[in-house]
């Protein structure tokens, strides 16, 4: 069972950090400027039910308002990319469990870590800030005459991050 878990997972992981499909854009609001400096608690939110990974919906509220992509570049870094600009987001995985269910060949990953901010451009040149996520992923395989299939046919994930930032 931990193989299947870890086979499905490992073929996820391109669609789960801190990655999302279908996300609301979040409401135009105070972006940063370069004319004044922002801080305060930031919150991001990814929903996706991509395979792939790549350029993920993202949505940024709280000290600043934006809608943007997320783009894993490796399995510890993102690069969030709004409107003006782009930053990098680092996070490890602090916490996890996960359970796979033979019988419906379907599991749930649940996690928990922390993310650092930084390499800001544009209206985010400078860009600091740190904070706590949570990832809840849902993996199906397909049905097989020998069990469950080891790659993964659908993936939905959910992650919801938040903390201090500084624009300046």
């Amino acid at each position: 069972m931990r193989k299947t878990i870890a086979a499905l997972v490992g073929a996820a992981a391109t669609a789960t950090m801190i990655t999302g499909a279908g996300v609301a854009a979040a409401a135009a609001g105070h972006p940063a400027s370069t004319h004044a400096a922002v801080s305060g608690t930031q919150h991001f939110q990814l929903v996706s039910a991509s395979l792939s990974g790549k350029n993920n919906p993202v949505a940024a509220y709280g000290a600043f308002n934006a809608s943007g992509t997320d783009n894993a570049t490796s399995s510890t870094k993102d690069t969030f990319t709004f409107p003006g600009g782009s930053f990098r987001v680092t996070h490890k995985n602090t916490h996890s469990r996960q359970h796979f269910s033979k019988v419906t060949c379907a599991g749930v990953v649940h996690q928990r870590g922390t993310y650092k901010i930084s390499n800001g451009t544009g209206r985010y040149a400078g860009i600091s800030g740190h904070g706590r996520y949570r990832l809840r992923l849902l993996l199906v395989s397909r049905h097989t005459s020998s069990g469950c299939g080891n790659r993964p046919i659908a993936v939905q994930s959910v992650i919801r991050a938040r903390g201090p930032v500084s624009v300046p």
